[in-house]
């Protein structure tokens, strides 16, 4: 590992940031659903986060060119501290102040996601990245898998405001944490203007075979994902499975250990081809779906979607892996920044395609759509099967 110290305080940092991510917004609902009484209403908090962190990703470049990676990070923290605190003060007042402050907080979220992604390289190397990787995805998705019933349950006891001041707290320390990460000195490019800034990581991205084909697959896997939305699994579980509403919860931590278990598998596996890995994933997600519509018991739903976690996460970190090791290390921010626009933006409008279809042509239809645009990524990756690869020698 090439620094393992910067990379210990970039993982802890992000565990409490990314648990804070969570409670936060958990805290958030209590109070916007205690004021206004409208489910309406919260769907405008999710909208929101989703197309601000878009436009966050979108401007990343702005500050690739300008700032080193830590910095970066350093100051997205620092921003989501200062705006969470105006959100606990004015948390009384109206839902569009709210909604204001929560998309600025996504707006940096915006930052940090691509910059992340292009520290763990540099940090851990091409031989240890497949298990940073697994590690990085077991603990992201622990932190969420842990978090929402503890942030459930606060808030049941002690509201939403406290909830938001732990979140501050958790923020805290894990900027603190990020002056523990070591600069990383990217190649330094010519002043460019801000339109070349802004479109030379898309240039860069397709212009290369293999970050341009797992680019496309990263788009469709995020669009095809859409239909696994809680609003959508919560009227699956009444109307397929005619279960309590318990079990939307049971089928969410179930899909949530599968993303687990296939965090600590993909270490395992870093040896298998990437291409087999994504094709494997893209097919399998693709049948289990359909299964998933015609369960016929509702334990059979569980099984399916904690396999359906397991596939989805070895393949998305195949994906993954491909993109870190075919980009040159001083464009990984520019192409984690288009990353993050084009599945954010895909899952945002699949989002609203998947909840229409499921309103008014039936919930079984957007299943079937979802399943039959996993298989067809999977005949994407088959043709493009030779760029689909990475290597792990030094």
């Amino acid at each position: 590992m090439n620094d393992r110290r910067s990379f210990l305080f970039l993982w802890v940092s992000q565990i409490l940031a990314n648990a804070g991510d969570v409670l936060y917004i958990v805290g958030l609902i209590q109070i916007v659903y205690a004021s206004t009484g409208s489910i309406l209403a919260l769907t405008f908090i999710p909208l929101t986060i989703t197309f601000s962190r878009l436009i966050g990703s979108f401007l990343t470049p702005l500050l690739l060119h300008r700032f080193a990676l830590h910095r970066i990070l350093h100051a997205s923290m620092v921003g989501k501290i200062v705006v969470l605190g105006a959100v606990f003060l004015l948390k009384d007042e109206a839902l569009l102040w709210i909604l204001l402050l929560v998309s600025i907080i996504a707006f940096l979220d915006g930052w940090a996601a691509p910059v992340r992604q292009a520290m763990l390289p540099e940090f851990v190397g091409k031989v240890e990245l497949p298990k940073a990787n697994s590690l990085v995805a077991i603990s992201d998705n622990t932190v969420n898998l842990v978090s929402w019933p503890i942030g459930a349950f606060f808030v049941a006891y002690y509201g939403g405001g406290p909830l938001i001041v732990i979140t501050i707290l958790l923020y805290l320390i894990g900027w603190f944490l990020t002056f523990g990460i070591k600069p990383i000195q990217l190649i330094k490019k010519g002043v460019h203007s801000i339109r070349e800034q802004l479109s030379g990581g898309w240039t860069y991205s397709f212009s290369n075979k293999s970050i341009r084909h797992i680019l496309i697959l990263d788009t469709v896997v995020a669009f095809a994902g859409a239909v696994w939305i809680s609003s959508i699994l919560y009227v699956y579980v009444d109307t397929v499975l005619g279960t309590s509403e318990a079990w939307w919860g049971y089928i969410n931590a179930f899909y949530s250990g599968g993303f687990i278990i296939g965090g600590y598998f993909f270490a395992k596996l870093s040896r298998v081809s990437a291409y087999w890995l994504i094709l494997i994933g893209c097919l399998v997600t693709g049948v289990l779906t359909i299964w998933f519509i015609y369960p016929v018991f509702a334990v059979v739903a569980l099984i399916l979607s904690l396999f359906l976690g397991v596939v989805g996460q070895l393949q998305m970190l195949a994906q993954l892996m491909v993109l870190q090791t075919q980009t040159e290390i001083d464009e990984l921010g520019h192409v984690f920044s288009v990353q993050t626009v084009l599945t954010t933006g895909a899952f945002g409008i699949a989002t609203f395609l998947f909840g229409w279809l499921a309103e008014y042509q039936g919930i079984e239809v957007a299943f079937y759509l979802s399943a039959f645009i996993s298989i067809g990524a999977g005949v994407f990756a088959l043709m493009k099967r030779k760029s689909l690869t990475y290597e792990l020698v030094e």
